[in-house]
């Protein structure tokens, strides 16, 4: 706001004050411009922010329905296999052939995990993005991704504890010549299972926390195709 000096000193308090509160009003607008200003660039960063965060966790939200399905997929194939080992394991002297061509040509030893992106949340944290956007929106965001870090820390816990396939191997390997034991087999897949059961359980409650930070519905199975997803 631009202000015309007085075209002579002020003769009276009347024309003092007047001037005064002119110098005064001109500043207040000027501040409240300025403020103004900041306030729409804090908003459409928020809100740009919001956009970019969404659209990542929308893409982990896929990738972990997709490693989900394909851990589903390979549980039902276990339990498939350990039905016919059971079998296999109830006579006096098990084929030697049945069990190499069950765990070295039928049997696919794989785990899904999904691959979890957290860039835009840390661009967010970087340029302070975080500090302009409304408290709900915030906690539900920081909610999504404190998820995905925990389910991340428990699925390397569960391979530590429970995602040893040596077993598994080894009988692939007693069976290739003859040697395996069927029981052994057995149990050597009952533990692969629980791995895949165990992670399979963490992707699902993830996916759940997910869609529920993003208002989606979680669907009763994952049906997202596969694509980035890495097998250990």
């Amino acid at each position: 706001m631009h202000v015309e000096p007085p075209t002579h000193a002020p003769t009276n308090l009347k024309e003092l004050g007047i001037h005064y509160l002119m110098i005064v009003l001109g500043i207040l607008t000027a501040l409240g411009l300025e403020a103004g200003f900041e306030a729409w660039h804090h908003r459409r960063l928020a809100n740009k922010t919001i956009e970019q965060v969404e659209v990542e966790l929308k893409a982990n939200l896929a990738e972990v329905r997709s490693t989900l399905q394909e851990n589903q997929k390979t549980i039902a194939a276990v339990d498939t296999i350990y039905a016919e080992l059971k079998t296999l394991a109830r006579q006096d002297k098990p084929s030697s052939e049945a069990l190499s061509e069950i765990l070295n040509q039928r049997l696919r030893i794989s785990i899904f995990t999904p691959g979890l992106r957290r860039d835009a949340w840390d661009t967010a944290v970087a340029d302070q993005a975080l500090m302009h956007m409304p408290i709900n929106t915030l906690r539900r965001l920081s909610e999504a991704y404190t998820a995905q870090r925990e389910a991340q820390m428990a699925v390397q816990t569960n391979f530590n504890v429970l995602g040893s396939f040596s077993r598994l191997t080894d009988a692939a390997v007693d069976a290739e010549f003859g040697r395996a034991d069927a029981v052994e087999a057995l149990k050597a897949l009952r533990g692969y299972r629980l791995t895949l059961t165990a992670i399979a359980g963490i992707e699902r409650d993830l996916a759940r926390q997910l869609a529920q930070s993003l208002g989606e519905p979680m669907p009763a199975a994952a049906s997202a195709p596969a694509s980035t997803a890495s097998a250990h």
